[in-house]
């Protein structure tokens, strides 16, 4: 496919790439997963963290952002499933480019033949929209082609880069209720401004703005880098907030000891109890709009 020249092939962190780049910044999503690895806004640093100890394909990429598809975790799975699914272990291909000018370029992208998706998701259709200007917009789109419902649970597992885990603030969570995974699920209310003190892993439920299109708004505050990244989520009923912390990061393989420091997870989502119906015929987008502030 004819590529124009803001998008460029290239290599990344040792994986197949494209390079998107306007005047506002670049961005790079690599053929492996269709993974969002980096996304460097004109004149600051990497919004997202990738590991230095991420291992070569064909294993899962860890940082930047994941595809998490068509389930989230093994939600619903048997313990044998692959984690997370398979759309982030298999090559993607460009299907559709766009550029209008030096301010934005989109391009799409969807798997190619795989014998992996064929026998764990035959009947689903899946694509991934990303655009590239003063924001960063990512955007999955699911279609139900079978003829039964397929109960879909999925995220965009974005590690972002941070001063320091523990001194980062995460507005937009006050009210909303969650289960915590590192408690049983327990279920919980968020009371207090989100603060890291500890390991964390949490489904929130719905985000505010309700409604069909189940809009969110999140900010990750970093004084450290005097940076606010704005999240703003659509068509995800559920946000997800992880960092392993010290002991978690250490049973890890592809993260440093201390690399639990460097990220924050903040995913739009659809997990836990919310889960999408997908019914015969159904589509669903799961989309996501990064800004600096």
């Amino acid at each position: 496919m004819y590529l124009p020249p803001e998008i460029i092939p290239c290599q990344h962190a040792g994986h197949e790439a494209l390079q998107l780049a306007t005047r506002h910044g670049t961005a790079i999503i690599a053929l492996h997963g269709a993974h969002l690895l980096s996304w460097v806004p004109a004149g600051q640093r990497d919004v997202f963290w990738l590991s230095p100890d991420s291992p070569p394909e064909p294993a899962a990429i860890r940082g930047g952002v994941p595809v998490c598809w068509p389930w989230f975790a093994k939600q619903g799975m048997p313990e044998s499933a692959l984690q997370h699914g398979p759309a982030r272990l298999v090559a993607w291909q460009v299907s559709a480019v766009h550029a209008s000018s030096r301010d934005e370029v989109s391009l799409s992208m969807a798997p190619c033949n795989d014998a992996r998706l064929d026998g764990l998701a035959p009947d689903l259709q899946v694509s991934l929209h990303l655009t590239l200007g003063r924001t960063l917009s990512q955007s999955l789109h699911t279609r139900n082609l079978g003829t039964q419902t397929f109960h879909l649970t999925q995220a965009l597992h974005s590690y972002f880069a941070v001063s320091h885990a523990a001194q980062v603030g995460i507005e937009g969570l006050a009210g909303l209720p969650y289960q915590d995974k590192l408690r049983g699920m327990a279920a919980d209310i968020q009371q207090t401004p989100f603060v890291l003190d500890q390991a964390c892993d949490r489904i929130y439920g719905a985000a505010p703005g309700g409604g069909s299109a189940f809009t969110g708004r999140y900010t990750l505050a970093d004084a450290g880098w005097q940076r606010r990244i704005v999240i703003e989520t659509r068509g995800s009923r559920s946000v997800v907030v992880w960092n392993p912390g010290s002991e978690g990061a250490r049973r890890m393989a592809d993260v440093p000891d201390d690399g639990w420091q460097d990220y924050f997870c903040i995913e739009a989502a659809n997990a836990g109890p919310n889960v999408i119906a997908l019914a015969p015929g159904a589509e669903h987008w799961l989309g996501q709009t990064l800004s600096i502030k």
